[in-house]
């Protein structure tokens, strides 16, 4: 066959179709709004309005990042936390341990209702510099229970005072942010100063008898929900 008995082959046209708004939309929603509102949803953030505070998911404990402001001159430690939660009570505790051996086990701030409900609120906790006064202040839906303790009476001195005693601390919740398990103790501030000072990433090893007993002075604040 010669090349002027071949046919040409014929050509291939697309229509390109202008897409529909309405589609648009809804594939807009589906790949941005929707993760967006569920994002919302999860952490309790506005166009969702509700007595729980914003920022928190449900039934978690977050703990806010410090910035170097003020207060850093003003205490030694301290630590702002916030949560939403569904209980019957919170609970904030103090120990101190000499040598090992537990002196002192109070309650240093308390909420409690019957029966069970909502929890949404801040809890602060801190150190002050000038006269080392443990101050916990926890607040919720209105309610609110605060204490100052003094921890002199405890052989405690503010970090600038006694430069000879090692001291360590740990005042961070893993992440910043933990789910709120029920009748189980959530670690707040621990304190160890003196002694044969060793300071763990996990603070079950900072609680075990063996590192009590090693440790001149712990001073440790922590919550319980029930």
């Amino acid at each position: 066959m010669t090349a002027k008995n071949q046919k040409a082959p014929d050509t291939v046209k697309t229509l390109i179709r202008p897409r529909n708004p309405l589609q648009i939309f809804f594939a807009f929603l589906l790949v941005i709004g929707l993760p967006t509102m569920l994002y919302c949803y999860y952490y309790n953030y506005s166009p969702f309005p509700s007595k729980k505070v914003a920022g928190v998911p449900n039934n978690h404990l977050v703990q806010l990042k410090n910035p170097m402001d003020l207060s850093s001159l003003l205490l030694d430690f301290g630590s702002q936390l916030k949560f939403n939660t569904v209980a019957e009570s919170m609970t904030v505790y103090f120990d101190y341990y000499q040598k090992g051996e537990i002196k002192e086990h109070k309650i240093v701030a308390s909420l409690t209702t019957e029966p069970r409900s909502d929890y949404n609120g801040y809890l602060n906790i801190g150190i002050t510099k000038s006269d080392s006064l443990l101050f916990v202040d926890l607040f919720s839906n209105g309610s609110s229970s605060n204490t100052m303790t003094d921890l002199s009476k405890f052989h405690y001195t503010s970090l600038g005072e006694d430069s000879l005693s090692p001291t360590g601390a740990s005042t961070s919740i893993p992440n910043n942010e933990l789910n709120i398990e029920k009748k189980q103790e959530i670690p707040l501030l621990y304190i160890a100063k003196g002694g044969d000072l060793k300071l763990y990433a996990e603070m079950e090893n900072n609680l075990s008898e063996e590192n009590l007993k090693s440790v001149e002075n712990v001073y440790y604040v922590y919550l319980i929900v029930e």
